[in-house]
């Protein structure tokens, strides 16, 4: 009866150690994220943060335009002077279009146009 009762201790041990390694490899495969036992599981919505500037083909994707109808509002090089209607900034030999002012502007355009 003894050695029954020691055999079924080291049987349940075992078990008990296994379990233990899986709970902690999976803990490691999901980057750290450690559950309590029996705690309430809380869903936590991650959005990506926006960018705050945009490329030319973002822009005309957030506009909703073509390429021609974009093409007339752009930042026009005539020699020194740089104008647009759309607000903009050069980043080296790049062009990117802040969202803020992007949605300022066109509030400020759909007032006027409605005048």
């Amino acid at each position: 009866m003894k050695q029954t009762t020691i055999n079924f201790s080291l049987i349940f041990l075992g078990v008990c150690v296994l379990g233990g390694a899986w709970m902690v490899s999976n803990a490691l495969n999901h980057n750290g994220n450690q559950k309590a036992v029996g705690a309430v599981d809380q869903v936590t919505v991650i959005t990506p943060q926006e960018h705050q500037l945009l490329s030319y083909l973002e822009l005309k994707e957030y506009l909703g335009i073509s390429d021609e109808q974009l093409g007339k509002i752009l930042p026009k090089n005539d020699g020194d002077i740089t104008t647009s209607e759309i607000p903009y900034i050069k980043i080296g030999y790049e062009t990117y279009f802040p969202v803020k002012a992007i949605d300022k502007w066109l509030t400020e355009t759909e007032a006027q146009t409605f005048q």
